[in-house]
């Protein structure tokens, strides 16, 4: 059918864009953020149901953005405003928005960036008390220090690393690829395996 433009949310204002950032594993799926009448929102868009809004975090000023979504297309996570700052959210059709947290016992400021192929896990970054920490989330633990996890949960050597962020989680769980410092104090790429029977 060649390529086709999936709209703007309602209300959008002249040169307020909307933008695709992540789409399900059968290509059905797609969210991203758009300009609205309120300003600027994440959105979950499939054929069937259109441009959907997903709103915002409750307090601060309205601006939410979708970063990814789950292979069935259920589960959505991104960053929007509240009233403490910038938070991660998971957004689910039955619960709606909700905030993974921050590591900042201050003004908030985190980002979640990937979510597992089932929903149940989801990665990214916070600020701290020591800079920008990559984050892992799930619904039992809530959001936890990924190196801190790694090392404690899953036996890895990380001496000398610091994680600022995980960029992407594989669809099984049992993988996370991201940016940090490596022991000789340059910026790195890393990949970090799990061990299947301590993820969750």
């Amino acid at each position: 059918a060649g390529m086709s433009g999936l709209g703007r949310l309602p209300g959008a204002r002249k040169f307020m864009p909307s933008k695709a950032r992540g789409i399900s594993a059968d290509g059905k799926v797609v969210v991203g953020f758009s300009g609205s009448a309120l300003g600027t929102e994440a959105f979950r868009w499939s054929a069937a149901d259109g441009m959907e809004r997903l709103g915002d975090l409750p307090g601060g000023s309205l601006l939410s953005e979708a970063l990814s979504v789950s292979a069935e297309g259920d589960v959505v996570v991104g960053y929007a405003n509240s009233e403490q700052g910038q938070e991660a959210f998971r957004w689910t059709r039955s619960g709606g928005m909700a905030s993974c947290g921050t590591f900042s016992s201050g003004y908030a400021y985190s980002e979640a960036l990937d979510v597992s192929g089932d929903g149940k896990l989801v990665v990214g970054y916070s600020l701290g008390e020591h800079g920008q920490q990559a984050f892992i989330w799930d619904e039992m633990n809530g959001m936890r220090d990924l190196h801190e996890v790694l090392v404690n949960s899953h036996g890895l050597d990380l001496s000398g690393w610091t994680l600022k962020m995980a960029r992407a989680i594989s669809d099984d769980g049992l993988t996370i690829v991201g940016k940090g410092i490596n022991p000789d104090g340059n910026e790195e790429a890393w990949i970090a395996p799990l061990s299947q029977h301590k993820t969750r």
